[in-house]
């Protein structure tokens, strides 16, 4: 084994993963409610097909499969004075707050 390929053996306490888990709770819970009742909303409310949807959802899947470990490899080999993912916390802002403004205009 090389000496950059070091395996850690860390053992968390049980405190430390209730404590994690609790933190972990409220955002996969909104974030599972949100999943479960947006096809519904989308199906009976925005009365669209239920094709589309399912398309756009397979779509937004695979860009996530895609994406998501790209940018993780991306931010983890950033080395700056403010960290590793402090620079894309800030770069998205921007965008964020345009977005969130333009959906209040419309």
């Amino acid at each position: 084994m090389s000496k950059n390929n070091i395996e850690k053996d860390e053992k968390f306490s049980t405190k430390f993963a209730i404590a994690y888990n609790i933190g972990q709770f409220p955002d996969q819970l909104s974030y599972q409610t949100f999943t479960f009742l947006i096809f519904t909303f989308y199906f009976t409310v925005v009365i669209k097909e239920v094709l589309p949807i399912t398309i756009g959802f397979i779509i937004w899947s695979i860009w996530n499969a895609i994406n998501d470990p790209l940018m993780g490899a991306l931010s983890d080999r950033t080395k700056t004075r403010w960290g590793k993912r402090k620079p894309y916390i800030i770069a998205g802002l921007g965008p964020l707050c345009i977005i969130n403004e333009r959906k209040k205009i419309i």
